[in-house]
């Protein structure tokens, strides 16, 4: 059995890794995002290939250009004309990626970027998606406001009830998911709403989630960009969505997803094939 798991363990070394870094009115934050992620990026060289995708997502400020002074020589950097959300941002550096593997990580450190090894420890045998925890009795909160803490873990325990594998955090955007996954799921959320959407479609199709108990803390730069009132209503709309949807009939839901992956390998395949 331990061979086993080191065969499979060395097979995930090998998976390149694709991270990227949804950014909007980051500025004051983007050096100390550099101190922090690029150890981070040569642990990860040791063993695989790693590219970063900076996505500024319509910023006001000038994030755009210290994007270009920080990680202009190491990552690739994409602007968006308009703010179009976190969701939307994530998907524009899905299209522009190439790994395995696919990160996402917050831009203002409020998860610090070194928790990405541990995360990515766990995407092994079955595993689909990876996801920052928290709310895990494992897990740590640091000098988060309460406002915050009272909505993130308010949605998640709605979401735990209605959804089939049962999680302490959804709300987090710190992932690991293999490709797979974000060319299948369809996002209609553009916003931090589609973050929660993609691991609540990708469960509904049967992909499996893990939990990494991780430390969340104060954000050291600018201010959040959340507005709450339009964060609940959006929220409680999708889960009463939800709720309707698990009643439907199991054949149903049976053909939802087979049409889903249906689609997905169809597209590998003319990516091979079709000239």
């Amino acid at each position: 059995m331990h061979t086993q798991f080191s065969f499979l363990e060395k097979i995930v070394q090998k998976q390149s890794i694709s991270i990227i870094v949804p950014c909007f009115n980051e500025s004051e934050g983007i050096e100390s995002l550099k101190k922090k992620l690029l150890p981070v990026l040569e642990e990860l060289r040791k063993m695989r290939n790693v590219e970063i995708i900076c996505v500024d997502d319509g910023s006001g400020d000038d994030t755009f250009l210290k994007l270009h002074e920080y990680f202009g020589q190491e990552a690739q950097i994409i602007r968006h004309p308009k703010n179009k959300g976190l969701s939307a941002a994530t998907k524009t550096g899905v299209a522009h990626s190439t790994g395995d593997i696919i990160c996402t990580i917050d831009s203002d450190c409020t998860y610090e970027p070194h928790q990405l090894i541990g995360l990515l420890d766990l995407m092994y045998n079955d595993v689909d998606i990876v996801t920052a925890s928290p709310y895990h009795p494992k897990g740590k909160v640091r000098n988060v406001p309460e406002w915050r803490l009272f909505l993130s873990k308010g949605l998640s325990k709605l979401y735990r009830l209605v959804l089939p594998q049962k999680l302490y955090t959804y709300t987090s955007m710190f992932r690991a998911y293999r490709r797979e996954v974000l060319e299948t799921v369809r996002i209609t959320h553009p916003g931090f709403l589609g973050l929660v959407e993609i691991i609540a479609e990708a469960m509904l199709l049967g992909y499996q989630v893990a939990e990494y108990p991780a430390e969340l803390k104060r954000r050291e730069f600018g201010q959040s960009k959340l507005r709450v009132v339009r964060v609940i209503w959006s929220h409680l709309k999708y889960i009463s969505r939800l709720i309707v949807r698990q009643l439907l009939p199991q054949k149903t839901k049976r053909l939802r997803k087979a049409n889903v992956l249906n689609k997905y390998h169809q597209r590998e395949y003319d990516k091979v094939y079709k000239k």
